[in-house]
């Protein structure tokens, strides 16, 4: 995968690579429509030796001599018509080779038109993204029923059923998984969690020494005296004598 390619979209154009060439690695890159590649003496050589002039030359003679349905080519099955509306978009010369690290500059390029920046920074919703994915693959399902390109096509069928000639290569369920795993990759890191600081270690609060109980001053001897004083006087008057 071209290194300039996001890690998301990475993760979703493997997977839309595998639904619509069913090979892996180099073969990925060098398939055409119907796996005429594979067939001996279809071309004169791989379509990643091909500049973009002799590849859609080429594509012009698969519909024409080899009974192709399209000119679809590389990894992402491009056809003429979007090829060279790739071409123009980006300022791609003529002269350049669709080698692998092009084509995948090319799938981002479809991925973007799709809404691969709103959908990455959640700005689009899931299922709007898939949508306008199964616009862009055929292969790729729609993830709700809408009006597709030749009828009403059901949730889980391709945008272009109906023609006789495209179909959706995945359940709907399964394209969903891939998208929120892709948000997932591209979620930030939660930040982490910040270390409780270590309670203080406590002193004793000093503790203030309880004075000893004061003695009685002069004072309080000459209260305690006046009041025995007082007591016997009183005693003397109200106790009766004994004769």
């Amino acid at each position: 995968m071209n290194p300039n390619v996001p890690h998301g979209a990475a993760m979703l154009l493997d997977f839309i690579a595998g639904l619509e060439t069913n090979r892996q690695g180099q073969a990925g890159y060098e398939t055409i429509i119907g796996y005429r590649n594979e067939k001996p003496g279809a071309l004169t050589r791989p379509i990643t030796e091909m500049t973009l002039e002799e590849l859609l030359a080429e594509q012009k003679r698969w519909v024409r001599n080899l009974k192709a349905p399209s000119g679809a080519a590389g990894r992402y099955q491009i056809i003429r018509p979007t090829l060279l509306s790739l071409i123009a978009e980006l300022g791609v010369p003529l002269s350049s080779k669709f080698t692998p690290e092009l084509q995948d500059r090319f799938g981002l390029a479809l991925l973007q038109r799709r809404g691969w920046s709103p959908f990455a920074a959640n700005t689009l919703s899931l299922q709007d993204f898939g949508n306008r994915l199964a616009r862009e693959w055929a292969s790729f399902p729609v993830l709700s029923r809408q009006q597709g390109a030749h009828r009403t096509v059901e949730r889980g069928e391709s945008y272009y059923a109906g023609d006789g000639i495209n179909a959706s290569l995945t359940k709907a369920g399964n394209a969903e998984a891939v998208l929120a795993d892709v948000l997932n990759a591209m979620a930030p890191p939660p930040a982490p969690a910040k270390p409780t600081p270590a309670p203080l270690p406590t002193k004793p609060l000093p503790t203030k020494p309880v004075p000893p109980p004061k003695g009685w001053g002069p004072l309080a001897w000459s209260i305690l005296g006046l009041v025995i004083a007082v007591g016997l006087v009183v005693a003397a008057f109200t106790l009766p004598l004994p004769f």
